[in-house]
């Protein structure tokens, strides 16, 4: 009766064992899968980044909210690499219990870091431009607002030039493509749609061009009005 006693406890033991890797196994797949899910939506953030954070607002405080917009993104795109990191830690620590080699981990850690390294450059490049945009537009709507009481404010040579030569920096910047690690590039939309994030900066140099003139020359608005 002992003996039957010890086998049972021993097939019991086996059971639970074998019930334990077969859940291991069930969460070893779900992890793998659920990464390489992970990997897929990065790279949807990135394409979504790439082809619709294209604009940059028509005066400074619309690009200021479309500064802090793309803040929120990135958090989401970080949250989603960060997810998809745990859950390939995950997958190293079955492993190491089932003592078997992961299907997909092997492959996907090089896919999200390499997702994630084209994101946070296309990213850095998203917030350098839309704070070049906020420079421009906060100096040019200075310099274009009316300010008889502060002439000395609107009349500075040094003021126009800085506008003038960010305004051309900028326009510039969207012309140049995102360039990654290993040599690939990409550009923020379509041609079209860098001329038209591009034209409201030109019109908005004009301006600024026609002010510097006006201050130049005063007798011309007087004859024109």
């Amino acid at each position: 009766m002992e003996d039957m006693q010890l086998r049972k406890q021993r097939c019991e033991d086996m059971v639970d064992v074998r019930r334990l890797k077969m859940l291991q196994m069930v969460q070893l797949f779900k992890c793998e899968e659920d990464a390489a899910q992970a990997v897929e939506w990065l790279s949807e953030l990135l394409d979504a980044l790439l082809k619709t954070h294209i604009r940059l607002g028509d005066d400074a405080q619309e690009t200021k909210v479309l500064l802090e917009k793309h803040r929120k993104f990135v958090d989401v795109a970080q949250s989603t690499y960060d997810y998809g990191r745990q859950l390939l830690q995950a997958t190293v620590v079955l492993c190491q219990s089932l003592r078997c080699t992961s299907r997909s981990s092997g492959d996907t850690l090089p896919r999200l870091n390499r997702v994630w390294k084209q994101f946070t450059i296309a990213s850095e490049e998203r917030v350098h431009r839309l704070e070049m945009a906020i420079a421009f537009h906060s100096n040019a709507e200075k310099i274009l607002q009316d300010c008889p009481e502060e002439p000395e404010a609107i009349n500075d040579e040094e003021q126009f030039d800085e506008i003038e030569a960010v305004g051309k920096s900028l326009l510039d910047r969207l012309t140049v493509p995102v360039v990654y690690p290993d040599g690939t590039e990409q550009y923020f939309g379509s041609p079209s749609d860098m001329a038209s994030a591009a034209e409201h900066i030109r019109d908005r140099m004009k301006l600024v061009s026609l002010k510097r003139q006006q201050l130049r020359h005063p007798e011309m608005v007087t004859t024109e009005s």
